[in-house]
């Protein structure tokens, strides 16, 4: 049986990337495809085209595989919005549709549009806390030659990040290089190659940005230099060239952690006209999206609190970033940074510590953290505060907040059923019944194992007949 023909629609794309304001619609043309690498073809909406147009129809399933292949395109689908239009009238429809646009704030163009609009959050995942990589297509052994797991990523904090597609904080890796091994710091994140396998990217710590050599083709002026190390940012947008592929619009940026350059296309970077409740001039709106800093008061946080701030497109954060108080140059951020996490380790007793539990010492909070490994190997769990005079981490066996004694009026450093082994593994102490064990106590062994009590006996025999010679 045939379908009606008002069953048969095609989709109007608005590419809204280049409008000056709200008023204005933005480009309107009719998808008409998909070509081999994915990309999203469009027409214009002229009725001699009509055989170009890609028709839907409302009781096939193809909407939503094309919505699928959509959204992998546009990861900022904000920039632009589908509509339905009827096929056999698409002249007419977009000039209405055209109409509807330029007034889309007034009820009856709302209405509308709602009903014309294809709701993008339809075809988005629905789960909250499900995450962008499934861990199950990992290969995790791929972390064992810089010294990492997957558990550890997950104690610190940094797992969710890296199956979110986003960068770490700065790890303490390992790299073996022959036949020994350098320890340095890095970024780590997940990125897929050309067949779609998960590998990992590293970005490593810099002394400083390398800005005197080209990036990506483009060489930068002494002012621009100069602008991205008082800001981090650039402040504006430039052409660039990946080595593979074609030139595109870009924001540049500093990674403060690892001094990368940092480059974001700038077609794909979503910047609203109403930020915090506040709407943007058209000024302010023209200089933030050419990159530039932009002063905006009366902004509202989420506690319902008046605040200013300077605005400017970051690529490191792959979005607006919020400006606070002075605006201090990169490198005065990054001492400040270092001098604010002083004395507070990247790495404790062999646990990794993400940049909140660093935050939390240095801040003067207590934490009781688990797993830590003795220098001997034997695992520990304490809480654990910062001695500000010393500059060092404290280890407690109660939470020393909470000020519980012993008897002898004295808070005991690491927990009970860790006290003798950290003692005698750690500082080269001894008990009684422990005394001439030489291995590394493990966790709450006071005593020794049976075995080790047989090589005391031994031993002591040993000097007992060497005492009579």
């Amino acid at each position: 049986m045939e379908s009606n023909s008002n069953d048969n629609y095609v989709l109007v794309l608005e590419d809204r990337t280049e409008v000056k304001n709200e008023q204005e619609a933005g480009k309107l043309s009719v998808v008409s495809g998909v070509d081999d690498k994915g990309n999203l073809k469009t027409t214009e909406a002229i009725a001699a085209n009509q055989a170009a147009f890609l028709k839907f129809n409302n009781k096939d399933g193809l909407l939503k595989n094309f919505m699928t292949n959509f959204l992998k395109q546009f990861n900022n689908p904000t920039h632009f919005g589908l509509y339905k239009v009827l096929a056999d009238n698409v002249e007419q429809g977009v000039d209405n549709l055209r109409t509807m646009l330029q007034s889309r704030e007034k009820p009856e163009s709302k209405q509308q549009l709602a009903e014309m609009g294809i709701p993008f959050e339809d075809y988005l995942p629905q789960q909250k806390n499900a995450t962008a990589i499934y861990p199950e297509k990992v290969d995790w052994k791929m972390l064992d030659n810089l010294g990492l797991s997957r558990e550890r990523l997950e104690q610190g904090g940094e797992l969710e990040k890296m199956l979110n597609w986003q960068k770490t904080n700065l790890l303490t890796i390992a790299v073996p290089i022959g036949d020994t091994t350098i320890y340095t710091e890095a970024r780590l994140a997940f990125r897929t190659d050309d067949n779609g396998n998960i590998g990992l990217a590293i970005h490593p710590l810099r002394k400083e940005p390398q800005l005197d050599f080209p990036y990506m083709g483009y060489k930068f002026s002494p002012e621009e230099k100069e602008a991205l190390l008082t800001t981090g940012n650039l402040g504006k947008t430039i052409e660039v060239t990946p080595k593979t592929g074609e030139p595109f619009s870009a924001y540049v940026s500093i990674d403060p952690q690892t001094n990368e350059i940092i480059a974001l296309r700038a077609d794909r970077v979503n910047i609203p006209k109403e930020i915090k409740g506040v709407t943007l001039s058209d000024a302010q709106y023209k200089d933030l999206v050419e990159g530039k800093a932009v002063k905006v008061e009366g902004m509202t946080a989420k506690s319902g609190k008046s605040f200013d701030a300077t605005l400017q497109v970051n690529a490191e954060k792959k979005g607006i970033e919020f400006i606070f108080g002075d605006n201090k140059s990169l490198r005065e951020r990054q001492e400040h940074k270092q001098t604010q996490q002083q004395g507070v380790p990247h790495k404790l007793c062999g646990l990794e510590l993400s940049e909140k539990q660093r935050e939390a010492l240095d801040s003067g909070r207590t934490l009781f953290l688990k797993n830590m490994v003795d220098k001997q190997g034997q695992p520990f769990n304490a809480y654990v505060r910062m001695d500000k005079e010393q500059n060092r981490p404290r280890f407690y066996k109660w939470n020393p907040d909470k000020k519980q004694e012993t008897g002898k009026g004295k808070v005991v450093a690491v927990a009970e059923e860790h006290k003798t082994q950290v003692a005698v593994n750690n500082h080269g102490k001894t008990n009684e019944a422990t005394k001439n064990v030489k291995e590394p106590l493990k966790t709450g062994q006071t005593q020794p194992t049976a075995e080790q009590k047989q090589k005391q006996d031994e031993n002591k025999q040993k000097k007992s007949r060497g005492r009579k010679m």
